[in-house]
């Protein structure tokens, strides 16, 4: 599987750099030019009464944390699933309108979700860019494991995402290796 906008990198068990160390990163651009993402597991020291209160003189209803998103500094940002605001997310080929993710650096429109307590939105500060090839460089050494994402993981709880993840490509590839008559085995009659 390949990287593509609004997919998954799983940072591998290898993966030393503190930087990157158990993280996954939802891709929001990727093209001949490079991918750039955010970390989407590492909740930040700073909440969004703090990121507003110093950036946009706004005073949020959600009490969300500001997560951090990579080593890049980079506007606050938000992704989410209110259709139509800012940008989509999609490895689809379909019409941007259909996309089911969405992100934003607006701050009329980062205000604006900071208030809407009914839609899904992880805020994000800083980045993660890999120019033109250095991405597929990190992945053919083993550096990461690229996924599809789905909102369940994308927006749910960020504690133990990177574990879950890894857990899944591992079935995945177990399911692969293994024929079906022998994938439910009883270990304990070994």
């Amino acid at each position: 599987m390949s990287p593509s906008e609004g997919g998954f990198l799983i940072a591998s068990p290898y993966l030393s750099d503190p930087h990157f160390f158990r993280t996954v990163v939802y891709i929001l651009r990727h093209d001949s030019e490079g991918t750039f993402g955010v970390v989407i597991n590492r909740p930040g020291d700073l909440d969004l009464d703090g990121a507003f209160a110093e950036s946009l003189g706004h005073s949020p209803r959600r009490t969300d944390s500001v997560y951090w998103g990579g080593p890049v500094e980079g506007p606050l940002l938000a992704i989410h699933n209110l259709s139509g605001l800012g940008e989509p997310c999609s490895a689809d080929s379909g019409p941007p309108e259909d996309a089911s993710v969405w992100f934003t650096s607006d701050e009329d429109q980062l205000r604006l979700l900071a208030d809407r307590q009914d839609q899904q939105v992880r805020f994000i500060a800083g980045c993660s860019g890999w120019s033109a090839g250095q991405l597929e460089a990190e992945l053919r050494v083993g550096g990461w494991l690229v996924a599809n994402a789905d909102q369940a993981d994308l927006f749910g709880d960020s504690g133990p995402l990177w574990e879950t993840l890894i857990r899944k490509q591992g079935r995945e590839v177990l399911g692969d290796l293994v024929p079906s008559s022998q994938a439910d085995f009883d270990p304990s009659l070994n």
